[in-house]
Parts: structure tokens; C-alpha cells; sequence
């Protein structure tokens, strides 16, 4: 005979579904078991499947991060090296980042921040003393 079904407490049912997932973690870890333990593969069988991976690797386009407010690298063409490096030498804060991120903001008309202004005229001033030099 069966007993008639009764009405479960709130409780009663927690408890039943964590039972659930209690189960169907233990056939999901066994799955997993069974899976490492299965006969291992002959030696063609792993070269083909390395192959088979590394050609999908070279299949798929290479994606570049995007980095939010930040640039990787920047390419400079000589004398823009040579001008950075002289800036650098004058004032130790003048490194590349902080005068490609002056110049990109009098490009667009943002504003600077104060230190950024102070770097600004510091440039200025440096770039100056360049140009009068004979």
C-alpha cells in the first residue's frame, strides 16, 4: 500500500533538493572518474588529437584584448624616439605614455589634468631649449 502523499514543510523540501544536487554531483564526479580512467591512448591516437588542436589553434582568428583606457604599444618613427628620449633625459616624469597621452589630449581638445599641464609646459619649455641650440 502506499502512503498517501503528505504535505512537505518548506524545510522538507530543502532538504530533498539538496539531496538532488547531492546526487547528481556524485554521478557527475563518478562521470568524471570514469573518464580519466579510461584506457589510456596509443601514441598515433594523442599525435593525431595534438594535431587536430593545434590545427584549430592556427584556424581561429587571434583576438587582441582590448584594454579599457590603456594602449599597448605605439609605433614611433625615429625622430620621434630620438625627441622622447631627450625628453626623458631632461625630466624623469616626461616617459613615453605621459607624452603621447599630453599630446593625444591637445589633439582632441580634452582637457588636461593639473599635473598633465605642468608636464605640458614642462615639454614646451624642454622643446624650447632644443630649438635654440645651434
Amino acid at each position: 500500500m502506499n502512503e498517501p502523499e503528505k504535505h512537505l514543510t518548506e524545510a522538507q523540501k530543502q532538504i530533498q533538493r539538496l539531496e538532488e544536487l547531492r546526487a547528481q554531483k556524485e554521478r557527475e564526479s563518478k562521470e568524471a572518474l570514469e573518464k580519466t580512467l579510461s584506457p589510456a591512448k596509443t601514441q598515433a591516437e594523442q599525435s593525431v588529437q595534438k594535431l587536430k588542436a593545434l590545427r584549430e589553434k592556427a584556424a581561429k582568428p587571434k583576438k587582441k584584448t582590448k584594454l579599457e583606457g590603456k594602449s599597448k604599444k605605439i609605433k614611433l618613427s625615429a625622430l620621434q624616439t630620438q625627441v622622447l628620449e631627450r625628453l626623458k633625459a631632461q625630466d624623469s616624469r616626461l616617459n613615453g605614455a605621459v607624452v603621447a597621452r599630453i599630446a593625444l589630449n591637445r589633439f582632441l581638445d580634452i582637457e588636461n589634468s593639473f599635473d598633465e599641464n605642468d608636464l605640458e609646459s614642462r615639454i614646451f619649455e624642454i622643446l624650447r631649449q632644443f630649438n635654440n641650440k645651434p
